[in-house]
């Protein structure tokens, strides 16, 4: 048991240690790596439950670490891949809160290293999609479950109420008549602050930033009040280092209010209370899996799972493959572009892991940033 749970620890430390871009990414490399290469989960298994993940608050690496642990090694399985996604974040934001003058935010090689990242992971995320599309998307209820809940996310509405609907419906559908009837069967803040955020934090990292603007920037906010340049610096640090997006922030606000101890207890106060209400939920899940129930809130969410997954492959497209240039126009980052695709294809062909598809094209991103200097 101890090798197994070392082997549990290392693996999810060393995808939230090399995973750019938070939750979405890193449950898609999980979801190959605990599927493909240790088949100690089915495949498609952690991007199923992505929904599930959704409906409670907190963040979506942290879910996907309870989830994992349990299956592995039960409640001290979560503990154990729980602290593994939390550690690098942990680490990496407390150098960077001090030494965050220094940081060459900048520098052309970082920017073309991490933008060759998050062009890899738009591809893995929309391979992913295209391996787990039969399995989620069936019927003629999941194509319209699936296309109204991305219509709902794109025009922003909150995930937690999206998955809710989805779950009402699903039950309703089950419990459907089919041909005949059946029967129903300053240290002082930092913890409340961040078990707050923790329990709120319904859909994931980016839900936070709207909390983190109102409580910590401007000359108005409650505490730190940050200028609005150094806020927008830390949030596109957030997303060029490693680990998931609100637990690096929270990091980063804990060091400010409290030293080393304030970013250790904000980050652990972030992720408690989703964590606990997740365990809870699947043990409950375990016991009444047969339950009509529990099989109506499963199939009316896999649709939407889809659905989420496509909203965060628009994101990371934003954010990688295209931008708004003045006056008005769009730029398409041809490099970037072709790399998602090549990420792409590779998800959905398994010719290369993807671990090795990410590192590939970050490389590949700062070689092309060389050739295009030199010329």
């Amino acid at each position: 048991m101890m090798q197994k749970l070392f082997r549990l620890f290392f693996e999810m430390f060393k995808i939230a240690l090399f995973v750019v871009g938070g939750g979405y990414a890193i449950i898609a490399v999980a979801d190959d790596v605990f599927s493909r290469k240790l088949k100690w989960t089915k495949e498609g298994e952690l991007v199923d439950a992505l929904s599930l993940f959704q409906t409670f608050p907190g963040i979506m690496a942290g879910h996907c670490a309870v989830y994992v642990g349990r299956k592995v090694a039960g409640p001290v399985g979560s503990a154990v891949a729980l602290a593994a996604v939390a550690l690098p974040s942990l680490i990496i934001f407390l150098f960077v809160s001090m030494g965050y003058d220094a940081i060459p935010i900048d520098n052309r090689w970082l920017v073309a290293a991490f933008g060759g990242l998050r062009a890899a992971l738009t591809g893995v995320i929309a391979g992913m999609i295209i391996r787990g599309w039969t399995k989620s998307v069936r019927g003629s209820y999941g194509y319209v479950a699936m296309f109204c809940a991305l219509v709902l996310l794109l025009a922003g509405a909150n995930p937690a109420l999206v998955l809710v609907a989805a779950m009402i419906v699903g039950i309703a559908i089950e419990y459907a008549p089919r041909g005949k009837s059946r029967r129903f069967n300053s240290l002082g803040i930092v913890v409340p602050i961040f078990l707050k955020y923790g329990a709120l934090a319904f859909g994931g990292g980016y839900v936070l930033v709207p909390m983190y603007i109102r409580d910590f920037v401007g000359n108005d906010a409650l505490w730190l009040r940050l200028p609005a340049e150094e806020f927008a610096n830390l949030m596109a640090l957030t997303q060029m280092t490693p680990g998931p997006i609100g637990i690096n922030a929270a990091t980063f606000f804990g060091y400010r209010l409290g030293g080393v101890l304030g970013a250790v207890l904000a980050t652990a106060s972030l992720v408690l209370p989703g964590s606990l209400l997740l365990s809870f939920a699947l043990a409950s899940l375990e016991r009444f899996s047969e339950s009509r129930v529990v099989k109506g809130i499963l199939a009316g969410v896999k649709p939407v799972t889809i659905s989420l997954m496509l909203s965060a492959v628009w994101s990371f497209a934003g954010m990688s493959l295209w931008r708004m240039s003045s006056p008005g126009g769009l730029f398409i980052d041809g490099v970037a572009m072709a790399l998602a695709l090549f990420a792409a294809f590779a998800t959905v062909k398994k010719f290369c892991g993807v671990m090795q598809t990410i590192f590939l094209c970050a490389a590949a991103s700062v070689v092309c940033s060389a050739l295009s200097f030199m010329v």
